[in-house]
This record gives C-alpha cells, sequence and structure tokens, in this order.
C-alpha cells in the first residue's frame, strides 16, 4: 500500500491521496470502537506513508540536482552501456570481437539492476516534465 501511495505521489495525485484519508476518517467517527479503530490505524499509516513519500521525493529530488551523482553514476553505467552496445553490434554483424560475458551472477543482477533504475529514472523525469507543460 505504501508504495502505491508514493507512486500516486510522485504523478502528483497528493491532493487526492489527503482527500481520501480525509474521508477514512470521517468514515470512522461513524463506526463502533473496534471498526474505528481500525480505520484510524489504517489512516495512521497511510499518513505515515505519505509523509515519507515525500521525503523520499525530496531528497531524490536534491540528490538527482547534485552533479557529482552523475558523475558517479555515470562511472558504472557508461561501461555497462559500451560492453552491452559491444554484445549487440557482435550479435548483429557477427563480428570477431568474442565480448565476454559479465563474470559472476552478481554483476549481471547489478547490471540488470543499472538498466531498471537507469529507464525508471529518465521515466520519471520525464513525466514529471510532461505534467509541469
Amino acid at each position: 500500500m505504501a508504495r502505491i501511495i508514493a507512486l500516486l505521489i510522485k504523478v502528483g495525485f497528493g491532493g487526492m491521496i489527503e482527500k481520501a484519508l480525509y474521508h477514512m476518517e470521517r468514515r470512522a467517527e461513524l463506526e463502533n470502537d473496534r471498526e474505528r479503530l481500525k480505520s484510524q490505524t489504517a489512516v495512521a499509516l497511510a499518513r505515515h506513508a505519505v509523509n515519507e513519500a515525500k521525503i523520499m521525493a525530496d531528497y531524490n529530488k536534491s540528490k538527482l540536482a547534485f552533479p557529482w551523482f552523475w558523475v558517479f553514476a555515470g562511472l558504472f553505467i557508461v561501461p555497462l552501456a559500451l560492453w552491452w552496445s559491444a554484445v549487440i553490434l557482435d550479435s548483429i554483424f557477427g563480428f570477431s570481437w568474442s565480448v565476454a560475458d559479465l563474470p559472476t551472477p552478481q554483476m549481471q543482477e547489478w547490471a540488470g539492476d543499472m538498466i531498471r533504475w537507469l529507464f525508471y529514472v529518465g521515466s520519471g523525469v520525464g513525466a514529471l516534465r510532461a505534467l509541469r507543460r
């Protein structure tokens, strides 16, 4: 539930989430004690998730605006992009390069994570720019 709330906040539906939480609080006032406690707990957990998502969004916004972050990320992403390109070119054109696979399963997993992260960040930045226009 926290991930869904965080995604909605990132996309710009924070006001809608606040209205839903307000509705849940009002509904809890009309319920018996046991149901009211359940509803109040759910609202408190949702508010905590909203606050955490806002804090992480601010942190990520600051991090992505810092140039040294991109220099550090580039140290990992550029060699991966070169290797990936060499693998694709060698497979398509049949060069005699014999591009080696990544040596360990952990490195293969890390490479996949970096590629996912790169597309996640790029998609997120594109979506935010589209929303702000």
